[in-house]
């Protein structure tokens, strides 16, 4: 909401309204601010309101964000007013001098509504007024007083002017900057952004930014509180557009320094090396050297505009489809024909081809081979990085997809650039080595005590603990300052983080001239208190040994400069004495903000998560349960955590903080927190919860040691690439082996899943041979008539008969039937499968009456035993088509209309099995006489086949066959 107000005591504003109206414009734009009118009718300007009218409309803004769990954004343009400690905004009626009676008290009035509206997700305040004298920092330092007491999230932007008059230019630069953009921001434009070049663009006016994060003020900006996407063309039309690692290389390259090695990488893009690797130990900056890469801007004349195509920041829990697909989508947003030459490539595959592609194949290889050669001479570059924290199988799927792509020599022109520690899994690479820079001990964490500590947590059932938000109950602890010179100071760590520096911004200031302005902080949760040093001049230091990070322990003696701080756990300090038996009780829940972070940690290993998925495992873990409170969280933590579209619902979040040594074992609410998630279909794009619950509702499951629950979550959430699936398969099966042992049931279901998919990848011979090896081990360990037996023997009939050998097939499946009745009873399920399929296969050696009494005899009890089953579908169909060849066609027709009638109902139009039916129908048209009806349906089918199954799948060419066969017949 911007309000636009004159005020009729003072002078005349000649901007107003329309800057104005330029502001709420921009703000408005979906390409730009992306916000909706915070009034009901759609306003979202206010020009000239009566205090009243002012007022109404606070209320029901701070109501409708609050309602929807919306950050709020409130500008304000015109005159203000310090006086008695108060902010007054002057309406157009106000007269002069200012008091409560005749002016808006705006400060106070927006501390109140903070207060009462808790579930607003923040609010960002633009002030353009002028300040009746009063200094700029003097003016937010008020403002942040007084908003501050309710506690909420809030980024304040304002601009100082003491003349009688403005002239608008922080609002006119404002606007500028939103819908123009700025080469040095990221993908969001923020208040601390704006301050930077606002003040540059306005010097008359001073422009101050104030953030709070709910309990203290913060130094930079809460990710969540950003005002507009950064319209710069160089950034829109960059890899970086809309890529989850954007944030990442913001911060990589936020203080970057060019290096030599830099321009020695991009020398060797521009003359002809296909593959270079940047190495080095962990810390030598191979990450920062790559982000700078995708970040011209910062790299002065080293990088080339416009030089990488696409930037690839992997993570642990990543798949290789959810790489190959982020890669793809940078490509088409980069590379004008790469979505055209992704089309024509997946049109020209078959089936065949499609089944046997890899997630690298279908997005990247098979597009870029397919290009025109018109667009070859224009080269291609791709950064990778995070190949080195993938987990083992996916990297290995990566490197190997690397070495290919360098080594294709269709694809000369495609250049690639990878970070790793380990460049000899690269051996064709030019290697750009990085000298990694002395360091003190990374981190240390406190020595093993002999007396008892802090009970550990458990997984407990149940809601919160009814802590507010804003102020959690936390087990105490507290710093005792000693600064040389004056008395020591107890100070009680509050949950977050508490930082130690000269500068009046610490929350600690400590008047040690060896201390530096922003020296050390200290990150509390509740239980653990981890400290990190802020680059100071003379270091810190932990019982004598200095130190970047450390776990502090009950009394450790923290040095900075000439001062100490000692640290005191009331909660080890109440277990240091000897510990009393255990009396059975349950201990008391974790403080709510506790909860998220032991969520945020155990999540950590997999990946960014989605805020909504966290957020419901907090919910049920007695954590905090809105989104809006999880974000009220996570702006506290600050750079302890990675957030993705921040502020969005689509935002996810990854802990970077240290870890502690045992969390609670909360891996089954993370799950359950997926488990209502519906799997992605066809050739959707994921939603990001979508994408997280296909990788890492079965892990959570696993580690929950809920085995059969984390199999079945594998399956539902299958990929649509069927390689894709048969990797996943073998990677859990080796998992299984590893875990639990080699015949282990888990373990043979993960074998007998793999060679599942290898033959759905078009490897029959090979998924012959996997169940062929499976078999007997499974019979030794579970019994020749347990179920997963049974549907080994299953797929191998079936595979038999795919692969030519009917007779075989016929007889296995003759033994099976045999077995599964013995085993399982006439009516189980596996039981009528085997016995559809033996009918099948009886046809399939050419007894195609045989083949119809089978099916005629099983349907009645598939019918009964399993109602409007798959199953019953088949065998109505193989009823159908022999009794159209052994004994006429006409009621045959009949049949298949109904079979389709109730398939595309079930199934929808592209569906194989109702391809199937079509064909069926269509053959027994042409018998009864129905030539130029069949000729028809084929011909239409033939175009669907093609489409669906393509150009050289089988059944196209089934199609093709019978159209030659009965046009020659149709007169």
């Amino acid at each position: 909401m911007v309000v636009a107000s004159q005020c009729d005591s003072l002078n005349l504003l000649s901007f107003l309204p329309d800057v104005g109206h330029d502001v709420s414009t921009a703000l408005l734009d979906p390409g730009i601010g992306g916000c909706v009118p915070a009034l009901a009718d759609g306003r979202g300007l206010l020009v000239d309101p009566t205090m009243v009218e002012l007022d109404d409309a606070l209320v029901e803004a701070f109501e409708r964000a609050s309602e929807d769990e919306a950050t709020l954004f409130l500008s304000l343009v015109g005159h203000g007013e310090y006086a008695d400690d108060d902010f007054y905004f002057l309406t157009k009626e106000t007269s002069l001098p200012v008091d409560s009676r005749t002016s808006f008290l705006f400060a106070q009035r927006i501390k109140e509504l903070l207060g009462h509206y808790s579930t607003l997700d923040g609010l960002v305040i633009l002030l353009d007024t002028c300040h009746a004298g009063i200094g700029a920092v003097q003016a937010g330092r008020r403002w942040l007083r007084i908003v501050g007491e309710a506690g909420r999230r809030f980024d304040l932007l304002t601009a100082s002017d003491d003349r009688v008059a403005a002239n608008g230019c922080f609002s006119r630069s404002l606007v500028t900057v939103l819908r123009s953009g700025h080469t040095s921001f990221g993908e969001h434009v923020r208040c601390a952004d704006l301050k930077r070049v606002i003040t540059g663009l306005c010097p008359a006016q001073t422009a101050v930014h104030l953030g709070f994060d709910g309990t203290r003020e913060i130094i930079g900006a809460d990710q969540g509180l950003w005002l507009a996407l950064n319209s710069s063309p160089a950034w829109r039309r960059s890899p970086l557009a809309g890529n989850p690692a954007a944030p990442d290389i913001e911060r990589l390259t936020e203080n970057y320094r060019q290096k030599p090695e830099l321009g020695e990488t991009v020398g060797h893009l521009l003359t002809g090396a296909r593959l270079v690797a940047i190495a080095g130990e962990a810390g030598a900056g191979k990450s920062a050297t790559l982000a700078a890469l995708a970040r011209p801007s910062v790299a002065g004349s080293y990088v080339p505009p416009d030089f990488l195509h696409a930037v690839l920041f992997a993570t642990r829990g990543q798949t290789a489809e959810q790489l190959a697909r982020e890669l793809a989508r940078q490509l088409r947003h980069t590379i004008p024909w790469f979505a055209e030459s992704r089309e024509a490539f997946l049109n020209g595959l078959d089936d065949s081809a499609r089944n046997g592609a890899s997630a690298f194949d279908l997005a990247i290889l098979g597009p870029l081979r397919t290009v025109t050669p018109q667009w070859t001479d224009s080269p291609v570059r791709i950064a990778v990085d995070g190949l080195d924290e993938l987990d083992t199988v996916v990297a290995s799927r990566l490197t190997g997809f690397l070495r290919g792509l360098s080594a294709d020599p269709d694809l000369s022109w495609v250049k690639t650039v990878v970070a790793t520690r380990t460049p000899e899994k690269l051996p064709s690479a030019t290697v750009v080595r990085l000298i990694s820079t002395p360091a003190v001990d990374p981190a240390i964490r406190p020595m093993e005590r002999t007396r008892p500590g802090p009970r550990p947590s458990h997984d407990l059932p149940g809601g919160g603990n009814g802590d507010s938000p804003t102020s959690p109950k936390l087990t105490p602890a507290t710093l005792i300052v000693d600064v040389p010179g004056r008395a020591p100071v107890h100070h009680e760590l509050s949950y977050g983080f508490t930082t130690l520096g000269r500068s009046r911004r610490a929350t600690l200031q400590l008047g040690d001239s060896r201390v530096s302005r922003m020296h050390c902080e200290i990150r509390w949760d509740g239980t653990t208190a981890w400290l990190t040093d802020l680059d100071s001049a003379n270091g810190t230091f932990v019982d004598k040994r200095r130190v970047l990070n450390a776990e502090l322990a009950h009394r450790d003696v923290v040095r900075v400069g000439d001062s100490t701080v000692t640290f005191i756990s009331v909660g080890q300090e109440e277990e240091w004495p000897e510990a009393d038996e255990d009396t059975g009780s349950l201990p008391a829940p974790r403080p709510a903000r506790a909860v998220l972070l032991d969520l945020l940690c155990l999540a950590a290993g997999r990946g960014p998560i989605p805020i909504s998925i966290l957020t419901e495992a907090s919910a049920l873990s007695g954590g905090p349960d809105k989104v809006v409170h999880v974000r009220d969280v996570l702006a506290g933590l600050r750079t302890a955590v990675r957030r993705t579209q921040p502020g969005l619902p689509s935002e996810t979040v990854l802990w970077t903080g240290p870890l502690p040594e045992v969390t609670p074992n909360l891996h089954a609410r993370l799950a359950v927190a997926m488990s209502e998630i519906e799997p992605a279909t066809g050739d959707d794009e994921p939603t990001p919860e979508q994408a997280y619950a296909a990788t890492n509702e079965a892990e959570f499951l696993w580690l929950a040691g809920l085995h059969e629950d984390a199999l079945a979550s594998v399956e539902r959430r299958a990929s649509g690439i069927p390689v894709e699936n048969r990797e996943t398969w073998a990677m859990w099966a080796r998992r299984a082996e590893r875990e639990l042992g080699e015949t282990h049931r888990i373990t043979l279901r993960c074998e007998a899943r793999h060679a599942t998919w290898t033959g759905k990848a078009g490897d029959l011979a090979g998924a012959l041979a996997l169940f062929e090896a499976l078999s007997p081990i499974a019979v030794d360990t579970l019994g020749a008539g347990d179920e997963d037996v049974l549907s080994i023997r299953n797929n191998v009939g079936h595979l038999l008969g795919e692969l030519g050998r009917p007779e075989d097939s016929r007889a296995a499946f003759e033994a099976l039937v045999r077995d599964a009745t013995g085993a399982l009873g006439p009516s189980h399920r596996e039981t009528l499968h085997a016995r559809h399929l033996l009918a099948v296969a009886t046809g399939k050696t050419g007894d195609g009456a045989e083949s119809l009494r089978l099916s005629r005899e099983l349907l009645p009890r598939a019918k009964n035993a399993l109602g409007d089953d798959a199953i019953v579908m088949h065998v109505r169909h193989n009823i159908a088509f022999w009794s159209a060849l052994t004994e006429g066609a006409p009621p045959a027709v009949q049949e298949y209309e109904q079979l389709l009638t109730e398939a595309r109902e079930r199934l929808g139009d592209r569906h194989p099995d109702v391809l199937d039916l079509r064909f069926g129908q269509a053959l027994v048209r042409a018998e009864a006489g129905q030539v130029t009806e069949a000729l028809s349906e084929w011909a239409l089918l033939l175009e669907d086949s093609l489409e669906i199954r393509g150009e050289r799948h089988p059944e196209t060419e089934k199609v093709r066959e019978q159209l030659a066969h009965w046009r020659p017949r149709e007169a």
